[in-house]
């Protein structure tokens, strides 16, 4: 039941941000990564990069505090090829990733980003936002060319999970105001999340580690109020 209200929270958040005044809306554009069990480290695999779109609304709570609505669509892939040691196993793994997620910003200098008495070299600040989302996804793990090897893949390929996930995501960003209207992000986000099957592997991996995916980009937004 609580999962049921935060997604249902989320999930109206948005239309809430759209009837506030002082509203920007925008888009996202840039790349989509993980770190779980195809990685070897803490570190995504930058060869795994792949494209990220989405929209985005902000409410402007005041010039250093805003409050913003992400639709970001992606797609995750691993492979064991990357990595000498993990090409024995044979595993490669694919997921469309649909995020909503609702995110609280900080922004230290916003009151730089419409002063256009400023040169636009100094019309910018660096943010930071922290909040909470709900994540689709829907892994596709093969195993050694479409055979299973053993019993843990077999367990990760009849496991049972939900395709809708929880994910907190947290980042920074680099703002920069164009005009009084509109203004240009460059942000990295991660995103914690609470399942090893994010890219359908946990029993024939790192079991009990939970996953991790990001997106990093340019967002372009317009005041519309």
């Amino acid at each position: 039941m609580r999962i049921f209200t935060l997604h249902l929270a989320i999930l109206l958040c948005p239309l809430w941000l759209m009837a506030q005044p002082d509203l920007e809306g925008g888009l996202f554009l840039g790349m989509a990564n993980y770190q779980g069990d195809f990685t070897l480290n803490t570190s995504p695999e930058l060869s795994e990069s792949n494209l990220a779109v989405g929209l985005a609304v902000r409410h402007r709570l005041s010039a250093n505090y805003g409050l913003r609505g992400n639709l970001i669509y992606g797609k995750l892939t691993g492979n064991d090829s990357n990595f000498e040691i993990r090409e024995p196993r044979g595993l490669t793994f694919e997921t469309t990733l649909a995020e909503l997620s609702v995110v609280g910003e900080w922004v230290p200098f916003g009151q730089n980003l419409t002063d256009l008495s400023l040169d636009v070299g100094q019309r910018m600040s660096p943010y930071l936002f922290l909040g909470a989302g709900a994540a689709y996804i829907n892994p596709q793990p093969v195993f050694n060319n479409g055979e299973v090897p053993d019993e843990k893949a077999e367990e990760d390929l009849n496991a049972d999970f939900s395709k809708v996930q929880l994910a907190v995501p947290l980042g920074l960003g680099l703002r920069a105001g164009i005009n009084e209207r509109m203004n240009l992000s460059l942000e990295l986000g991660m995103r914690k999340t609470f399942t090893d099957y994010l890219d359908g592997v946990s029993s024939a991996g790192k079991q009990n580690t939970n996953d991790w995916y990001l997106f990093g980009g340019a967002m372009f937004l317009y005041r519309i109020k």
